[in-house]
This record gives C-alpha cells, structure tokens and sequence, in this order.
C-alpha cells in the first residue's frame, strides 16, 4: 500500500510538472504567431485534397459535422481517428420519438435491457457498462446498474453522439462498453422558441416548452416538459399486468457568456421529478413484481464553468454536483427496511483539461478529474462513499492528410481500493507495467483514398464495483418473486475485482456515388468487426436460501473470462429524384457471440457436469445470458421538401435470447456454481417492431406569427409484438399523434 501510494504521488507529481511546463512553451512558443483578434481556431487545421461534387451530397454530413464524445475535443467526424456514429437533429425530428430508449433501440447494435429499468445493451455488454452522458456530464439515479432512458426527454436534443468500445482512458470507470452523449441545443441568433404536444396510446401525453437567445456574447437556452400517462392494463398469453400511471417534470436551463475572444464563461443546471402511484409491476431477470403504491424520483444537477484560450492552447475548468434521491412506497413489508425502500446519492465533481495545437498536426491533451460519491438510505445504512482521482493524458496527430491517430491514456485512485488498475498486481517500476496501469487506448484512421476509410483500435478499459454490488441490503416480498434478499459481495465477507477489458475493433467504409434511372444515388457502407476479454465479470448469483425464512438470497460475484465479439454492418442509401424529393434506405445489422470462457473449458475437459450427472456438450451451449446473436435495423423515408411532407417506416429486429428464469437443467459447474443457457425452452423467442409515421410541415404561416408548424401521426409496434412476462416494456400496438409549433 505505501509503494503503490509512493508511486501514485510521483505519477502526480510528473503530470503536473508536464502540464506546467506544456503549457508554459506552448503559449510562449503558439502566442508569437496568433492574433489576438481573431478567434482561436478549435479543430485541427489539416489541409484537404479538392473533392469533386460528384461526392458532396454524401459526403457533406461527414466531412462538415464536429463530434466532441471520440476525444474529449472538437473534431470532423470525417477525420476523427476514434469511430463516433451521430444521430443527428434532422433523424430525431423525423422519427417523433419522444424518449432517448425508443430513439436508441433504432440504432444498430444498441438493444433494450428491461430487466428493473429501461436501459441499453452494447456490443453485449449490459447497461452497467455504458456510460450516459448530457452535454458531457454523466447522468446519476442508476438502479440494478440501469438509467430509466425512458424518461429522458428528446425535445431538447441537437443530436446524440456513440462511441462504442472501452473508452475508460479518457471517460474512467463506468465507460467500458461505451460512452453515449446526449447533446443539448444550443439557440440560433436572436429570440427562438418551440411548443411541442404528443399524445401517445398507452402512453404519456407530453408538453413540451423550448425558449432560448443567442448572439455572438451571449447564448441562454430554457427547457421544460412535462409527461402525464394513465394507468391501465395489459393482457396478453392469459396474463394480466397493471402499469401504473405517472407524471414527470423536467426543467432544463444552460448558458454561455463569451467574456471576451479569449474567456467563456457557461453554466447549466437541470430538475427533473417523477411520480408514479398506483398498480403497476417491475421485471427482475423474468419475474413480475406486482405492488401498490407510489415510487417518487427526483434529481438536481448543475455545473459552472470557464474556458481560457490563449494562441493555441485552451485551459476549460468545471464543477459539477447532482443529487438524487429516490423513494418506494410498498403495500407490502420489506424485510427489515418496512413498506419504504429509500437511496439518496450526492456526486461532486471537479474537472480540469488542458489542451494546446503544438502545430498544425499535433494536439496534446492534459486533464485531471476528483470526483466524490456518496450513497445513503434504506438500502446503504452504514452510507458507503467514493473518493477517486484521475489524470489523463492524449496525443492526437495528423502526421499526413490521409491518417490521423489518438493515444491516451488513465491513472485511477479510488478510495474502495488501492488502485482499480491493479487487480491485485504487484507494482514495480516498470514502464510496460506503468502503462498497464494507466489503461491505455490507442486509435487509427486511415482515410486510404476519398472514397474507402479504415478505422481501428486496440486499448483497455476498466470498471470499479459498484455501490449495489458491494454494499447493498435489498429485501423484495412483493407478489411474484417468491421473495429473495440481495446483499453486497462486502456484506457476505467477500470481496469483488474491479473488472478490466482488453478490446480490440476495425472497421472500413466506402462512399460512392453513381446514377440509378439517370437519377444520383449515393451511399455509405460500412462494416466493423469487435472484440472484447473481459476478466472479472461481476453477476449476480444464487448464494443459498434461508433455512429459517426460506427466502432465497443473492450476491454479486466475478467471473474468471467472458469474451464478447461480433460483427456490424450497415448500409445508407440516397435516392435524389429531384432537388425536393429524396427517398433515403437504411439497413443495420449485428452479430453477436458471448461466451464464458470458464464453461467452454469445462466443456472442453468434460468437466461441465450437472448434479444429475449429465454432461454439457458445446453443441446445446448457448453463451451468456440476455444476449441475442442476431438484430438489426432497417428504415425507409421519403422526404418531398416543397409539399413539406415526410414519412418513413422502420423496422427493429430482436433475435432470440436466454432468460435464466426459465433455466430446466439446474447448476452446472464453477466455483462457485453457475446455470448454463443450454435448452431450447431457457430461450425468449425473438421479434420485430414496425413503426410509421407521416408528417406535415407549413412554412410561413401567419398562425401565432410562428415561423412553421408541424404535424406528425404515426403508429408504433404496428405488428403488435407482445411478451409480457419477459419484455413488459413491449406494449403492443400504439398510435399517436404531435403538433410542434415554431417561431
């Protein structure tokens, strides 16, 4: 413990020093050849052979649009070495989905969890894994590991942006699938506003209110919604389940104070409540928990900040804090906690970057990051806390016009260990050992000609145990689980490893252009490959049942290897028939394989023994559970611009799944025991969703003096794909219908 905290301090001591001394030469040497006059440039200026405009229809959007998610910096999207997939405003006006799950769950490799809460599955990963950004700070309120993206609002979303793979370099713990940032709209110059009305079938009516302000010194934006859904019930395969009706609020406000051309200063605050009372049900790995009662969520958050720019070099300084507090009221006694099931959670955050062009082709990134976590509640009595601070560091470079690449890398110190990098490595001074420590990423871009593009990377990402699996005390009676108690691996005398991942991607795309019916069509095409290791999984697990109240108990525990790996491809299409009509395609589709290595060994060495005696062949193994090998998406629209029409129809594909609470064959193998996904019966058959929607848009009309207005109908689920004991968040066929009026 004290060399590891000897070297921590050294570790520290040099980034530090590097900063002061990176940014000492840097303005010095960058300040002699900037004008002061002019705003500093914020994207690497690298030079662009002339393209033709056979090519510019296609390649307009990836050639001109800025991602921030894939380096924690502005950067084209073309030219990014990290691969970001954008879901841009025009794709989230057209689709009139009105939450960030029924947008997400359209995009290709992105499935729903609804095990507890809505959440989102990537590249096999569960919703743990993926960390969920807005304008880049992280959202709080996970239960069971999963946000509700259920109840996050697109009204006020410019676009979203996706970066799959372990990005733990540069985003820390909870990033090692991914990183999803929901990016806010910022307003065009003048005064704006929106009013915006959806009522959804078995759904929320929603109001929505967006104002804002803009000019070159001063942008201020206000946003507020709220949502408001019946209750009602659902039969379906001779069972009956009640949903619960609720009313949200969300109010949401940010604004940016250019001081001069050198100093921004911004701030944002957000409020959001939620209130459900009545019947309604929750899923857990197959079971329906029915209740009575109410369930209250609220969340605060805000962040002030500042950023310098100096020459070539930015400084951008943040401090961020949330509270949220949750609230279950039960009609029925929870073991020790009563009929009230409280957590409240307090996050402070202090965030600094340092970034500078050393030239043209070069930009190195510094930051350093403390963040404090605390937990209270029913559920965490003896209220457990985080303390963790990182550093991090990136080089981005531009060596010629056709590659461009990101090295970066993560030093982690948690106060729930001594280092969530070790896993019980000894440290020594090594530098092969100093940079396994530091979670190291690095990504290629290779732009090989102007239509073919290849992209990779390899790096490691880590995940420090959570509050839940370390510290929880949960009781559940409720009516359909049969009772069980979830304890925290610490509370059971045993302690977890912070899981760690080695993932490695590729992927290539081609853009063309050519004529169909002496029309232009032009498209993308792309395919990745994926891979991640992971040592240390933590799932939960049957610890034993009570002798005394015969209730089952549950924990969290690692597992030794799993692997996931997979293939995506996708395919967009653009039929211009004339200058206002466009018949856009698009087709997405993944592959999955997920696996836990220690069962494949076992089956290996006929060791993959049932306490009948019955042995698991690697024919009837199926991989880990809640993963569909295959999914896909495909979309058709059709934009005519003059009329002011559009209308598409879309279409999401689940294959089947393992559910363990449909397992027949009982424990397997491992220390300690495992249920194997083996028979064809432990499968949730899978399904499609179809969606329509057809919209209006009227320019210049004199209604209310509003700029346009907008009027959407569409049904959603039209196949009325049902599944209520296993999927209850499929609610069958729902029809809808908006007007949004802007000025």
């Amino acid at each position: 413990m004290h060399s590891l905290f000897l070297a921590f301090l050294s570790f520290i001591r040099v980034i530090i020093f590097s900063l002061i001394t990176v940014f000492t030469l840097s303005t010095s040497l960058l300040a002699e050849s900037s004008d002061s006059t002019l705003s500093p440039p914020r994207l690497p200026a690298v030079p662009h052979s002339k393209k033709t405009d056979s090519l510019r229809a296609v390649r307009q959007y990836t050639t001109k649009q800025v991602v921030v998610t894939g380096t924690r910096n502005e950067s084209l999207l073309r030219d990014s070495p990290i691969r970001v997939e954008v879901i841009s405003s025009a794709q989230l006006q057209s689709t009139s989905m009105v939450n960030a799950a029924d947008l997400l769950k359209e995009q290709t490799g992105l499935l729903l969890t609804t095990n507890v809460r809505t959440g989102i599955q990537m590249m096999g990963l569960s919703s743990d894994y993926t960390l969920i950004l807005i304008d880049g700070q992280p959202m709080v309120g996970r239960i069971a590991g999963v946000l509700e993206l259920s109840r996050i609002s697109v009204g006020n979303i410019d676009r979203v942006e996706i970066v799959k793979g372990p990005m733990s370099s540069l985003y820390g713990s909870d990033a090692l699938a991914g990183v999803i940032n929901i990016i806010t709209k910022r307003p065009a110059d003048g005064w704006g506003g929106k009013v915006y009305s959806q009522y959804l079938e078995k759904g929320a009516a929603e109001l929505q209110l967006e104002g804002g302000y803009g000019s070159h010194e001063v942008e201020i934006t206000g946003f507020f919604n709220r949502k408001s859904a019946q209750p009602f019930e659902l039969k379906n395969d001779s069972m009956t389940v009640p949903y619960s009706g609720f009313t949200d609020y969300t109010a949401q406000t940010k604004g940016l104070w250019r001081v001069s051309s050198e100093v921004n200063l911004s701030a944002n605050g957000r409020f959001f409540e939620s209130e459900s009372r009545g019947k309604f049900t929750e899923s857990f790995f197959g079971q329906i928990a029915s209740n009575s009662g109410s369930v209250r969520q609220r969340e605060f958050s805000g962040m002030v900040g500042s950023e310098w720019t100096h020459g070539k070099a930015r400084l951008t300084a943040q401090l961020y804090g949330s509270n949220y507090n949750e609230r279950y009221n039960f009609d029925t006694t929870q073991g020790s906690a009563g009929r009230t099931d409280d957590l409240d959670r307090q996050i402070w955050r202090g965030y600094l970057q340092y970034d500078v062009f050393w030239n043209l082709r070069n930009r190195f990134t510094f930051g350093i990051e403390a963040n404090y976590d605390n937990t209270s509640g029913s559920r965490y009595p003896d209220k457990p806390f985080y303390r963790t601070f990182s550093v991090f560091g990136q080089w981005e470079g531009n060596p010629t016009e056709w590659i461009s690449y990101s090295l970066s890398a993560r030093y982690v110190g948690n106060s729930a260990y001594d280092n969530p990098s070790l896993s019980g490595k000894k440290i020594d001074s090594s530098l092969l050992t100093m940079l396994w420590l530091s979670n190291p990423k690095l990504a290629l871009n290779f732009k090989i000609t102007d239509n073919f593009q290849f992209r990779t990377s390899v790096g490691t990402g880590f995940k420090i145990p959570d509050f839940r699996q370390l510290y929880v005390q949960f009781s559940n009676r409720l009516s359909g689980t049969g009772g069980y108690d979830l304890l925290g691996a610490r509370r059971l005398g045993l302690d977890l490893q912070p899981e760690r991942s080695t993932a490695f991607d590729a992927g290539i795309s081609y853009t063309f252009s050519t004529e169909f019916g002496n029309n232009p069509l032009t498209g993308i095409a792309d395919v990745r490959a994926f891979r991640n290791n992971l040592s240390n999984l933590i799932e939960y697990y049957f610890v034993s049942q009570d002798p005394i109240s015969n209730v089952s108990i549950y924990s969290y525990h690692n597992l030794a290897h799993v692997y996931t790996q997979g293939i995506e491809a996708n395919l967009r299409l653009a039929f211009h028939f004339s200058e206002s009509q466009l018949l856009s395609v698009d087709f997405g589709y993944q592959y999955l394989d997920a696996n836990d290595v220690e069962v494949l060994d076992a089956i290996d060495k006929k060791e993959a023994i049932y306490v009948t005696g019955e042995i698991l062949t690697l024919k009837n193994y199926g991989g880990l559970w809640l993963r569909s090998r295959h999914s896909g998406v495909a979309r058709v629209q059709f934009d005519e611009k003059e009329l002011g029409i559009r209308a598409n129809v879309r279409l999401q594909y689940v294959g089947r799944f393992g559910d363990e609470s449909l397992d027949k064959n009982g424990l397997a193998i491992g220390s300690p025991a495992r249920k194997v996904l083996d028979h064809d019966d432990e499968y949730v058959h899978g399904y499609s969703i179809l969606n329509f929607a057809v919209s209006k848009r009227f320019e210049g009309e004199n209604f209310l003096s509003a700029s346009s207005i907008e009027t959407t109908i569409g049904v959603n689920n039209i196949l009325n794909s049902m599944n209520l004991k296993s999927i209850p968040s499929l609610l069958g066929r729902q029809f809808f219908v908006n007007l949004a009026v802007q000025w």
